[in-house]
């Protein structure tokens, strides 16, 4: 399985392959859609599934688009499915400084609606709707956010945690969380999950060790925001 990162200028999509079928987790912004085309083109793939990891502006922009242009149908877990339908403007909850000095632009605009075809339950094999590996909600960012691992061990968590930027790459909590107990069990749960190779909708592979750490840390009753 080859995984191939497909970025706009805020945040990560990544395209997972295997054989002659692709799947796209996330779906950013619509500057992605010539990029996740180009590639599907050049290694003759073609897209079957596109899963969302949560209803957020960054990450659903071009899943219409890549819909209509190769018939992939999108699917999100049935928590998210209605703010993926209403579109609007978004409302978050910041976690520490950073995020409440970006909110005002995150919650800035109206995004347009989605209509999923495929409404995902907290664990699914997505081999049944044309992908592979599975889905499992890992809530908090929102009630509905999930992860995807991937048949080699991968996971792809969204916005579920996030990552330093100096140094790079140590894992942090998300910096929005609609719940913030709920993302701190998330965080457990990943870590436990994880086979080393977790990846952040921003930046990319947070290091093992740093994600170990945090879920130690939220163990011990020491992680709050």
């Amino acid at each position: 399985m080859d995984i191939y990162p497909v970025r706009d200028m805020i945040s990560a999509s990544y395209l997972a392959v295997s054989g002659d079928t692709a799947m796209l987790i996330d779906a950013g912004s619509e500057t992605i859609i010539p990029k996740v085309l180009a590639k599907l083109e050049d290694l003759k793939v073609k897209l079957q599934l596109i899963v969302l990891t949560h209803y957020h502006y960054d990450h659903v922009g071009a899943a219409d688009a890549l819909r209509r242009a190769t018939g992939a149908p999108v699917a999100i877990h049935k928590l998210d499915a209605d703010g993926l339908r209403r579109g609007g403007r978004l409302t978050v909850k910041p976690t520490r400084l950073r995020g409440k000095i970006l909110s005002p632009l995150v919650m800035h605009g109206d995004r347009a609606p989605v209509t999923p075809d495929i409404e995902l339950d907290d664990s699914e094999d997505l081999q049944r709707y044309g992908g592979f590996g599975r889905s499992f909600l890992t809530p908090g960012h929102t009630a509905g956010s999930q992860s995807v691992i991937l048949p080699n061990g991968t996971i792809i968590v969204g916005d579920a945690l996030t990552e330093t930027v100096l140094p790079p790459h140590n894992a942090l909590p998300p910096m929005f969380a609609d719940d913030s107990e709920t993302s701190i069990r998330t965080i457990i749960a990943i870590a436990d999950a994880s086979r080393g190779d977790v990846r952040v909708a921003h930046t990319g592979r947070v290091k093992e060790s740093s994600l170990q750490n945090l879920a130690s840390r939220a163990r011990q009753g020491k992680l709050h925001y």
